[in-house]
């Protein structure tokens, strides 16, 4: 490779086989991990892709302990293939590290599989647009170009990025389809569509796309050949009817013959096929997405297998419940008492079904039955479903009642498989059922679910295990030479665990950590210390887990029992390395060892690297022994600690994504494009002189890793706020409430908002602290402005203004001044959102504050161009642009550059204004902010556009359309309209 030019043309197949090349020169790709790291940093087309991600795809049951290490030797070795000529000094430009992850720079390579997608996205766009013959040209390039992508990888094959390119494909063909009915060309694509419905016989698009074919070419007979057997097939192998795409390319063959023709339009049917409406037009649903959600079965199973048939007769439909006889999914709830094996059961069996269910599997646990954090609510739950589906956080709508109906049209005509675990009440459930057949859900739960039964759903109980199933339980986990030596310590191990699966395997772990220890001993310990809890008890009397879990606590070292008492008092779900040393007071190494002997004494559980989860009954077991074995002031100190903890790391990522608050109130978010601009006064960056930076491994030290670490805390983070709130700790709960605002502004889950500034508020007034008040009110206020409760929000800022005049604290009052401004905004009246602007810039001045005197001056300019005064924006807007140099707030300017560009539009000037625009695209590029430079982008299409450079801005809306198209932004739809020859408006409605 010495020999190879520097500035070589690099390539990488991932349709097929994966290959990578250097000209014409095949590069060596390396062992099949380094080939997968390379597929899913090429196919993430240049985003980031976290190394737990990575660890994730490789290693999907149990990673290795150095499995980081491992991805982090692949990727040194991808650097030399790829960059033979880079020093070993040098940062690799081409493949750089990026946070805790890796990016591959696709802009400098040439991606198979990525101009794949941009050939599907043209083709979508042509079709919106009913460009048929242009249609015709990209599908067959598409098709054309088509390989099943990773062919040499099938691990990888149900990944999210796979699952989606191999979705688009189908797209593809069925679009191609279409279009050659339109043409009159059916017969260049038949043999396509039918050897694709051949190779997917249960597939009901692949299957009315060939009927569709034939009916078009007057083959009728065939075409009911076709719907015949795809019936005959959903009956026997599924147990189901024809869904709507057969049901409808059937209807369309029971028309009169009229000769070959193309598919009949539905009223109001757009050219392209899609249906027009005379109101506004409704946001598009995402393209589809394969989740695979299934966590991972248990390595030794045994027995069950009259609960397995019944299972298997809700897939048949041969039980009571029948998907689709009553227009609803199947639903089958797996009950009984707490460890008896519930989960273990369903997961086993789901595992073995999935291939029935080709839409994909979600899961979620309920915690129905958790004492410490409760239940997880139905709503909350449908949300990550949603993100699970597709549908980027923008998108989710903040009322409960929209959000279930997003959930059910995305799983209409689809077939999937649901599992939820641990519910608590019928009302956890019902949110999450999908509203039409197809998908089989299955629920376990120590109750009845009286109210799903008389529903119709299938229950299943599951009791104990047999003796038979516990000796072969006990045998498989310890050894069966072992087990069959001492039948009889086998028995007695059965009878002290009550045939108990949990507790089995509790005791099956202790044998493992002392094989040299006769199961009798053992089993006589067991028997010996029985009556050592007996104020631990399960609320089903006829059996007793107690006995088991004191003998695995009491085998542990005193750290790791330390530890594991400790852990009673986190809420949960789950913990990290850092955070389990802060709580036991220990560094993070000796932390990381207690854990590892509390694995393996199943104790807790590392269900992703480096994050252990507890099972609710231990945590419940550890919670007694803390209160009974720690005296109060150590539980007290160690409370502190690791909320101590998490504010800490709670401050550095909050400081790394919203750098310039003022810690006197809420951030004032700027809805891109459209609102009043608005910023605060800054505080120092993490790390800054004064600041606190968070210790420990893997803390966020960017943007990026700021939102991905509050995203992966966020449920520790909020049962935090609870735990503290119980624990009389009113300032820990003011603050990290705050810390948790700028983040769920991003996250857009404002009803959440809502209602951890109500606790704050609370915790504010029992602390006597006008300032922290003030503070709530406002937050509490921004939460109301975006769930569109306008009264509310000026209620609670009219609050937050007594406190802050009665403080003197002239920065609050400017950031309550914006609020009033955003909130009179939103409503278009522009005139009281000025008067406000001109308050809060003159409390920014008395307080000195010139980040809030930069953000009003822009807002103020904002305003009046919203106004239709552009001559009287700029000055204010220049003013701004001053002082945001000055204080190097980068996103400030970048948002000022944004109104001078747009302002000069309006006054038709149009150099100047692509000049300004260009700037805020590259400040928000730089700084990885993509909706901002989206709609940036959009208005300098439109300034080119305006200004006869009708290329220039096709690019322009099409790479705006690209960002937001990624976080499915309803903002798209602008783009969208634009590029399919919309009209471009210069000023916009407020309402936009």
């Amino acid at each position: 490779m010495g020999s190879e030019a520097p500035g070589a043309a690099l390539r990488i197949d991932l349709l097929g086989a994966v290959r990578m090349w250097r000209d014409a020169r095949e590069l060596p790709p390396g062992p099949p991990q380094r080939r997968a790291v390379l597929a899913l940093l090429a196919l993430a087309g240049g985003r980031p892709v976290g190394r737990d991600e990575l660890v994730d795809a490789l290693w999907p049951a149990e990673p290795p302990r150095a499995a980081a290490n491992v991805i982090q030797t692949h990727v040194k070795h991808l650097r030399r293939v790829l960059e033979p000529h880079r020093s070993a000094r040098t940062p690799s430009p081409l493949l750089p590290a990026v946070g805790t992850g890796y990016r591959l720079e696709t802009a400098a390579v040439a991606v198979d599989a990525l101009r794949f997608r941009e050939l599907v996205a043209a083709s979508r766009e042509a079709r919106g647009a009913d460009e048929r013959e242009r249609l015709w040209q990209l599908t067959a390039a598409a098709v054309e170009l088509w390989r099943p992508p990773l062919a040499d990888l099938p691990g990888l094959a149900g990944q999210p990025s796979v699952a989606a390119i191999c979705a688009e494909a189908e797209l593809v063909l069925t679009w191609r389809a279409e279009v050659a009915v339109q043409l009159g060309r059916v017969e260049h694509v038949l043999p396509a569509v039918r050897e694709h419905a051949r190779a997917r016989p249960l597939d009901e698009r692949a299957q009315a796309d060939l009927m569709t074919c034939y009916l078009a070419l007057g083959q009728r007979a065939e075409a009911f050949a076709v719907f015949n057997a795809a019936r005959q097939r959903l009956a026997t192998e599924l147990g189901v009817n024809p869904g709507p795409a057969l049901t409808e390319a059937h209807r369309r063959l029971l028309e009169p013959a009229a000769g070959p023709a193309t598919p009949q339009r539905r009223p109001g049917a757009a050219p392209g096929g899609a249906v027009r409406s005379a109101g506004p037009p409704t946001p598009t649903l995402p393209p589809p997405v394969v989740p695979a959600q299934l966590p991972p079965a248990a390595v030794a199973f045994v027995g069950r297998a009259a609960e397995l048939r019944l299972l298997d007769e809700l897939v048949h439909g041969a039980g009571p419940v029948q998907s689709g006889r009553d227009g609803g999914p199947a639903v089958g709830t797996i009950t009984g008492s707490a460890g008896v094996g519930k989960t273990t059961l369903a997961l086993h069996w789901a595992h073995r079904v999935a291939a029935r269910f080709p839409d994909g599997q979600l899961h979620a646990d309920l915690r129905g039955f958790d004492p410490t954090v409760g239940p997880v609510r139905g709503d909350q739950v449908v949300r990550s479903f949603l993100e699970a589906l597709g549908v980027g956080p923008d998108r989710v709508p903040a009322d409960p009642g929209a959000r279930t109906g997003l959930y059910r049209s995305l799983l209409a005509g689809r077939r999937m498989l649901i599992l939820l675990d641990n519910a608590g009440r019928a009302d956890q459930v019902r949110p999450l059922l999908p509203g039409s057949p197809g998908c089989l859900v299955v629920v376990t739960s120590r109750t009845e679910l009286p109210g799903l039964v008389a529903a119709g759903a299938r229950p299943i109980g599951l009791d104990l295990m047999t003796v038979g199933e516990s000796r072969e339980l006990l045998a498989s986990r310890i050894g069966r030479a072992r087990a069959a030596a001492e039948p009889a310590a086998v028995d007695e191990l059965v009878s002290a665990c009550a045939r108990l699966p949990l507790a089995l395997s509790i005791v099956a772990a202790r044998a493992g950590l002392r094989p040299q220890l006769p199961l009798a001993a053992l089993a006589a310990e067991l028997q010996a210390r029985a009556d050592d809890l007996t104020a631990f008890s399960d609320e089903d009397q006829a059996f007793d887990v107690r006995a088991v879990f004191s003998g695995s606590y009491r085998m542990l070292p005193p750290p790791a029992a330390a530890l594991f008492r400790l852990l009673g008092m986190h809420p949960g779900p789950d913990i990290t390395v850092a955070a389990a040393a802060a709580l036991a007071g220990l560094p993070d190494g000796a932390a990381r060892a207690s854990l590892d002997q509390l694995a393996r004494a199943n104790l807790v559980v590392e269900h992703r690297p480096g994050r252990f989860a507890c099972h609710a009954l231990l945590r419940a077991y550890a919670a007694q022994l803390v209160r009974t074995v720690d005296p109060e002031p150590d539980r007290r100190a160690a409370l502190r600690r690791v909320f101590d903890h998490y504010l800490e790391w709670a401050r550095t990522a909050d400081d790394l994504i919203s750098p310039y608050r003022h810690p006197g109130g809420a951030a004032t978010h700027r809805r891109t494009g459209g609102s009043v601009r608005s910023g605060e006064p800054a505080r120092p960056p993490a790390g800054a002189a004064g600041g606190t930076v968070a210790r420990g491994t893997n803390r966020p030290t960017d943007a990026r890793t700021a939102l991905a670490w509050f995203t992966t805390e966020y449920a520790v983070l909020t049962a935090m706020i609870d735990r503290a709130e119980a624990a009389g700790l009113d300032g820990l709960v003011c603050d990290l409430t705050w810390h948790l605002t700028a983040f769920n502004d991003r996250r857009a889950e404002w009803t959440e908002q809502a209602r951890v500034q109500r606790v704050a508020l609370l915790a504010a007034v029992r602390l006597g602290d006008e300032s922290l008040q003030g503070r709530a009110h406002r937050g509490l206020a921004r939460a109301y402005l975006r769930l569109g409760r306008h009264d509310d929000a000026r209620r609670e800022l009219r609050e937050a203004v007594i406190h802050y005049e009665s403080l003197g604290d002239h920065a609050g009052l400017g950031n309550a001044e914006m609020s009033l401004a955003d909130s009179c905004e939103r409503q278009g009246r522009l005139r009281a959102a000025l008067a406000h602007l001109e308050r809060a810039l003159q409390s920014y001045e008395r307080a000195g504050f010139r980040p809030g005197q930069a953000n009003a001056l822009n807002a103020i300019g904002w305003c009046h161009a919203l106004l239709g005064e552009p001559v009287r924006a700029l000055p204010f807007c220049r003013r701004a642009l001053r002082l945001h140099r000055e204080i190097v707030d980068r996103r400030g300017e970048a948002h000022t550059w944004d109104t001078i560009g747009y302002v000069n539009l309006f006054l038709s000037r149009y150099r100047p204004a692509i000049h300004c625009l260009r700037r805020a695209v590259g400040l928000f590029q730089e700084m990885a902010d993509p909706i901002p430079a989206a709609m940036s982008l959009i208005r300098l299409g439109d300034t080119r556009h305006a200004a006869g450079d009708v290329r220039g801005a096709r690019a322009d809306w099409s790479t705006a359309l690209a960002l937001l198209s990624e976080v499915d932004h309803p903002r798209a739809r602008e783009a969208r309209s634009r590029l399919a020859g919309g009209p471009v408006s210069v000023v916009r409605s407020v309402a936009s």
